[in-house]
């Protein structure tokens, strides 16, 4: 018959609940998995799940009680979750950046959506870019090598008292969003540099044919353009978000790693 004390239960709810943390914190913040359209309870239900199969595997655990050691290693588990995600995120979010360049230059600033995955309104080819670098991390499997990472991260920041993240790895997650912002706007300035000679074409006619309404031409001609552009631009997206990913993960490991 078999029989259990009360240290194997809380042992066993140790070995669950930990990994369920951070589980949880990384889907709050990582791109697809914080996306509104997934209700909180599936996004539970699916973190629970991802920490009942990684609890034999972790093969770390610490007592579940009411401590302050308890609560220190909850909030390590949180914020190592959090970073894990959030350098996923700002990685992802060159595309948002591109598509905002893009979308100033076509005259669509003042034209906006809401985006599901912020919250926010954004340009309307901001919320494009987004979606689009969405598409391709998913089709690029960036969400299964993310649960990659937060499989390691337990080998890297060990479910302990001392596991937490070290300072100098979130001064590396906070230096990794200069290059990641700069690299949107490497990725519209093909599109950006276009409408520059857009521009300069329709300045040059309107210095030779001032009897031509230039405002409400020149809007149709810069949209048109850009979006042709755009369009030109396509195939450069898929080596564009895998370069993004690569960046996203290797914030990730410098933020674990401290550097």
């Amino acid at each position: 018959m078999l029989s259990f004390t009360n240290g194997d239960i809380v042992r066993w709810l140790g070995e669950f609940f930990w990994p369920f943390l951070r589980t949880l914190a990384l889907f709050s913040a990582a791109p697809l998995f914080s996306a509104v359209a997934i209700p909180v309870r599936a996004r539970v239900a699916l973190a629970g799940v991802i920490a009942i199969v990684l609890a034999p595997t972790v093969g770390q655990s610490a007592p579940l009680s009411l401590s302050w050691a308890a609560m220190m290693l909850t909030l390590q588990q949180v914020l190592v979750g959090l970073a894990i995600g959030f350098a996923m995120q700002v990685a992802l979010t060159a595309m948002a950046v591109a598509g905002d360049f893009v979308g100033v230059q076509m005259g669509f600033g003042f034209a906006g959506l809401f985006d599901v995955q912020s919250r926010f309104q954004v340009p309307v080819m901001s919320d494009l870019f987004n979606l689009v670098g969405l598409l391709m991390f998913v089709t690029l499997n960036g969400h299964l090598i993310l649960l990659g990472v937060l499989v390691k991260s337990f080998a890297v920041v060990p479910i302990a008292a001392d596991g937490a993240l070290p300072p100098l790895g979130w001064h590396a997650l906070a230096a990794a969003g200069g290059p990641l912002f700069e690299m949107g706007v490497w990725l519209a300035l093909p599109v950006v540099a276009v409408l520059l000679a857009a521009n300069l074409a329709v300045a040059v006619v309107s210095r030779v044919a001032p009897q031509i309404n230039i405002m409400s031409v020149g809007f149709s001609l810069f949209m048109w353009v850009g979006l042709a552009a755009t369009i030109a631009l396509v195939p450069f997206f898929a080596p564009a978000v895998a370069h993004m990913i690569d960046a996203g993960l290797a914030a990730a490991g410098a933020a674990l790693r401290g550097g």
